[in-house]
């Protein structure tokens, strides 16, 4: 997980010089622009969310792994996509085992392994992600849809229309009326990106911030510490071998495969 946050923060360090640069390349002062996939995808199931938006037909921009200024707070969003089909905010999850929930629930449950784990309904989650780009837009555009995409191994055990397998995205949105021209997707386009934080002072003390926490958690992990709650750290065999577990099971889960110091 700290991994990945380091490489969230770099990813956006990316974005943020790509996006300096596209300011001033003349090919780009004209009034439709060519379609664009910026951003680094964090991980496989992004990846493959971000390989079926750009496999959409027609007149295109995709955004992935993006960090918006939502009046000085900085909100992670999985994908962006602006079509001639309206504008898409995508939540993706990696998943394994059955996937249990309802539109209006506040929590999921995963299924793996005869365990039942609890998780934040997603449509929730990226119902404040729409609000977001809702407030940047104004009255561009009405048409923003929420897609929740499950890219994992996981069987889906939910019957709501915007909750689909990954590889169910591409036909589920260019069954939609197409609604916006080009010059709408790249005006909708510059109006997000100029709202992505791009500050990378701001972000290099974000990535110092990652890198402190990880040294603090190898620190707490060497002691015998669980690093989420200040539980002890006990051995326990799974089915895949031994790892280390919180002690304060089930209240957290934190699980580790690093090894202890002895004297522990």
């Amino acid at each position: 997980m700290e991994f990945l946050l380091i490489m969230f923060v770099i990813a956006a360090i990316s974005i943020g010089t790509g996006i300096a640069g596209l300011g001033s390349n003349p090919q780009n002062e004209r009034k439709t622009i060519n379609n664009t996939a910026i951003g680094y995808p964090n991980n496989r199931g992004e990846r493959r969310t971000a390989q079926q938006l750009n496999l959409i037909k027609g007149h295109k921009h995709i955004i992935n792994n993006t960090m918006i200024n939502d009046n000085g707070k900085i909100r992670q969003i999985d994908h962006i996509a602006i079509t001639e089909y309206g504008v898409f905010v995508v939540e993706t999850k990696e998943f394994s085992g059955k996937i249990y929930g309802k539109e209006k629930s506040n929590e999921w449950t995963q299924y793996l392994r005869g365990q039942g784990y609890k998780f934040q309904n997603p449509i929730y989650q990226n119902f404040g992600h729409i609000e977001i780009i809702k407030k940047i837009l104004k009255n561009e555009t009405d048409k923003i849809y929420s897609i929740i995409s499950f890219a994992g191994t996981g069987e889906l055990k939910v019957e709501i229309e915007q909750v689909m397998h990954v590889d169910k995205i591409e036909k589920y949105i260019e069954r939609k009326e197409k609604i916006l021209k080009a010059e709408q997707i790249d005006t909708i386009y510059n109006i997000i990106t100029k709202n992505q934080v791009t500050n990378e002072e701001y972000i290099r003390d974000q990535a110092y911030n990652a890198k402190q926490y990880v040294k603090y958690k190898n620190e707490q992990i060497e002691k015998g510490i669980c690093p989420r709650c200040k539980g002890k750290l006990v051995k326990r065999k799974g089915k895949y071998g031994e790892f280390y577990g919180c002690s304060n099971y089930p209240k957290c889960r934190y699980t580790t495969e690093k090894t202890l110091q002895k004297n522990n």
